[in-house]
């Protein structure tokens, strides 16, 4: 019989006192050892979990610190910091609340290693978090009750990619007219993400988008090639979201954020074993991690990893009909974008799903005078389903 045993993780927690959370190995004076520079190598540890220990050090001193706990980590690891929050003190002190401002924002000062030396609010340690190269920034709740703990406290946790860079070029299949609040979403998250926008335009959305990749693909060969549909509407934040996302897992080959239907009362993607019957019958467990796996997706802001579409045969983007040969909902016939993720899925690559990542689904809304003349609201797509609505002034 053989025996294998689970695999080693470092993880530490600096600045520790009597109590560590469990698998946590304590480090600081208390301890006998020092926090910074951390006598660890260069990515070998998997968490690093420092409460309440960076405020002690000085202001200017902040990203050399986080500097050297982010070269220990491995790639993937996490970094978890709390802090005082210095918002949630003042509004404290301003609100007449009993509570220890001094001691909070200055440190007990019972001896030499208790003075506070550096205030933060988030944005600050936000920016200390991005400016070491970690990724997916989020909140995080103390397993033990210490100083994270604390009402006032400012926990923030983040992850070291893979990379520290990732390419990315935009393709846009574009209608001759489009929305003007999509254009905008391209210019106010692209530039920032520094991502090139490529497009082309013409009535079949497959030779456009193979045309496309192949400007791309030639022109600039990214990393990833990020598509965007002519009626998504998003956030700068939502785009560098999704490429941390892919800087921070190298195995998922295409990601896609959740976006709603125009004309289902759903999502648009699909899990495997229950296509078509998908996120109103999902448990909301499954959607608790960074990302999940799934059968297919949009293309309304998704990002397609530029070596794994080289594995694909052409032609990428073709419909398959029914077989009799019809078109008709739910006849067995195959659009271009599902046979995309088919053939995908087909030449051994991963679709996930960015759970924490939604998008907007533009569409034109009619208003009606209805029976007192006022405002009623219907999407174009039921007027053309329905015609006019019940209730409209006659």
């Amino acid at each position: 019989m053989s025996y294998s045993l689970p695999p080693f993780r470092i993880r530490l927690d600096l600045g520790a006192g009597q109590i560590s959370p469990p698998g946590f190995v304590p480090v600081g004076r208390d301890h006998g050892t020092e926090i910074f520079p951390l006598q660890y190598q260069d990515g070998s540890v998997d968490e690093i979990r420092a409460s309440h220990v960076l405020e002690h050090f000085p202001h200017g001193q902040l990203q050399e610190v986080i500097n050297d706990w982010v070269r220990c980590l491995k790639k993937g690891g996490k970094l978890k910091i709390a802090v005082p929050d210095f918002e949630k003190i003042a509004e404290g002190y301003l609100a007449g609340n009993a509570q220890p401002t001094q001691g909070y924002l200055m440190g007990g000062q019972t001896d030499a290693n208790d003075y506070h030396r550096a205030i933060f609010d988030r944005d600050t340690l936000r920016r200390l978090l991005a400016n070491a190269g970690l990724v997916l920034t989020k909140p995080w709740t103390s397993e033990i009750d210490d100083c994270a703990a604390y009402p006032i406290s400012l926990n923030l946790e983040a992850r070291k990619p893979h990379v520290s860079q990732f390419r990315v070029s935009g393709a846009m299949s574009v209608p001759r007219l489009g929305f003007m609040d999509n254009f905008f979403c391209c210019m106010e998250a692209c530039i920032p993400c520094n991502v090139k926008l490529r497009k082309h335009g013409g009535a079949f959305w497959g030779q456009s988008m193979t045309r496309v990749f192949e400007r791309i693909i030639e022109e600039d060969n990214p990393d990833a090639i990020l598509t965007i549909d002519y009626d998504s509407v998003f956030k700068p934040n939502h785009l560098a979201r999704l490429m941390q996302t892919m800087m921070l897992y190298p195995e998922i080959d295409a990601l896609a954020p959740i976006q709603s239907s125009r004309h289902l009362p759903t999502a648009l993607f699909t899990v495997h074993g229950t296509e078509g019957e998908n996120s109103p019958a999902l448990p909301r467990t499954k959607l608790e991690a960074d990302t999940i796996k799934v059968a297919t997706a949009h293309f309304g802001l998704t990002l397609i990893r530029t070596e794994s579409l080289k594995k694909m045969d052409k032609p990428w983007f073709h419909s398959v009909p029914s077989p009799n040969g019809t078109w008709h909902d739910d006849d067995g016939h195959a659009d271009e974008d599902i046979n995309f993720w088919r053939k995908w899925e087909a030449a051994g690559n991963t679709l996930h799903l960015a759970n924490r990542v939604a998008i907007g689904h533009a569409e034109l809304m009619v208003r009606w005078p209805d029976i007192n003349l006022q405002v009623m609201y219907q999407s174009v797509t039921d007027f053309q389903r329905n015609g006019v609505p019940e209730g409209v002034w006659e």
